[in-house]
């Protein structure tokens, strides 16, 4: 947290709601000094479920990826009584989700669809080389500034691995993306989860949901361990996206008999 000074409400003014999740909300907002926009995620610890631990987690890895590629810049953290605000570069464009729905069948353009993914892949490899996962890559989490520049956000569920060759045994993330191995019982997983993640994201740009869309969050964690990885078919992007879905989908082993 910041030391103790000016309040936040000096330094920052806050504008309208641009989301709402299980994190708490997130507005646009003012530096009052400098009359740049930034991105406000204020969490009230007295509703929501975050502990301050989860928080302080978040905001030590937000300040070690101060220099990371295509990641949200983070400005500082701020107390306000029972509210923590944590203050963001501001993507203007919104997510790409936002992005899909203004696209024809929520569908976008592979031609969009593929610098989108260089610039998720430009963030990952700095992530995973630093020992982080994210663990909820999915279009709602990537954004776009006014100028394009494409940035993964939320890192409220990221984990950092102690070594290179640490797995991580905690369920956590959103079920339409997220691996087979993080869906098991026990679940045992590294960086590979988030590259399975990315194969959903591109999917889920192709065709305009991710799989199992129709289903409810409960019956997709039951599914993903068993039934076979996604797969676009002729006719839904280029041979090459459609080979690039299946490198990112690529099972190790699945068990369909049930």
């Amino acid at each position: 947290m910041s030391p103790p000074g000016p309040s936040v409400h000096q330094l920052y003014k806050r504008l309208e709601t641009v989301g709402r999740g299980a994190y708490g909300s997130v507005h646009k907002g003012i530096e009052i000094a400098t009359r740049n926009v930034v991105a406000l995620k204020i969490i009230n610890l007295d509703t929501e479920d975050d502990d301050v631990g989860d928080i302080q987690r978040e905001v030590a890895l937000l300040t070690q990826l101060r220099d990371a590629p295509n990641v949200t810049k983070y400005y500082g953290c701020y107390l306000d009584g029972p509210r923590v605000w944590i203050v963001m570069e501001y993507a203007q464009g919104g997510s790409v989700r936002t992005l899909m729905k203004a696209c024809p069948d929520g569908i976008v353009e592979e031609r969009y669809t593929v610098v989108v993914v260089r610039e998720v892949l430009a963030a990952l490899a700095y992530l995973h080389r630093s020992g982080i996962i994210h663990r909820d890559i999915k279009a709602a989490n990537i954004l776009i500034t006014a100028v394009g520049k494409v940035m993964i956000c939320d890192f409220g569920v990221s984990a950092l691995l102690t070594t290179a060759t640490s797995k991580r045994n905690t369920f956590i993330g959103t079920p339409y993306w997220m691996a087979p191995e993080v869906a098991q019982a026990v679940p045992n997983y590294d960086t590979k989860a988030d590259i399975w993640s990315l194969g959903i994201l591109v999917y889920e740009m192709a065709k305009g949901s991710p799989p199992h869309s129709n289903l409810d969050a409960a019956r997709v964690l039951q599914l993903l361990p068993r039934t076979r990885a996604p797969r676009l078919i002729e006719g839904e992007g280029s041979k090459d996206m459609r080979d690039f879905v299946a490198l990112c989908l690529k099972e190790s082993s699945v068990d369909v008999s049930t």
